[in-house]
């Protein structure tokens, strides 16, 4: 089973079907703010949803495919980090993030993004991630921007979320750059 510790109050860990109330409470708690960006972030999100996730992420993980973790920060659950859109012909992925507002400003999701990174370019042997970011989302871009990630261009329109087309700031890293920044693999 897939976990990670970053340090002794915060690591990644594969979701499991306990977790499920938790995730939903979390969720519930911060879907206003959620909602404005994901479009996963409904009304209606349920243990159900939650374990619908948890399930698919276990499969996936299983097939040896992309998977999500769930951060977990001072033993609580605090959003969760993962990679989709894994290409491995090409050797290359997108990553995707989202923390509780309880825990923003103590760069949990830096470090997640590091620790996550280290592991797609040193164990999965990757060549390019990718993290997308509606333009307008000024936390959630700061994170590629704070990890030396070479912004490549807007998408225009690229996402229709609550109503409206949005537009994503594309971000990606080479692995040839993580090592140079990072010193390391």
């Amino acid at each position: 089973m897939f976990s990670l510790t970053i340090d002794e109050n915060l690591k990644l860990v594969l979701p499991q079907a306990y977790m499920a109330p938790d995730l939903t409470a979390v969720v519930r708690e911060n879907l206003e703010r959620l909602a404005r960006w994901a479009s996963w972030a409904v009304d209606d999100y349920s243990d159900e949803t939650s374990l619908e996730w948890i399930h698919m992420v276990l499969r996936e993980f299983a097939a040896d495919g992309p998977f999500g973790t769930v951060i977990v920060c001072d033993d609580k659950f605090a959003g969760t980090i993962g990679f989709h859109n894994l290409d491995k012909k090409n050797k290359s992925t997108e990553v995707g993030y989202w923390l509780a507002k309880e825990f923003e400003g103590r760069g949990i999701i830096t470090r997640c993004c590091r620790a996550l990174l280290d592991y797609l370019f040193h164990t999965m042997q990757l060549n390019r991630v990718q993290i997308n970011c509606n333009v307008e989302n000024v936390k959630s871009r700061a994170i590629p921007q704070r990890l030396g990630f070479t912004l490549e261009g807007i998408r225009r329109q690229a996402e229709f979320l609550n109503g409206n087309f949005g537009d994503w700031a594309v971000y990606s890293m080479l692995r040839e750059e993580w090592i140079q920044v990072n010193n390391k693999i």
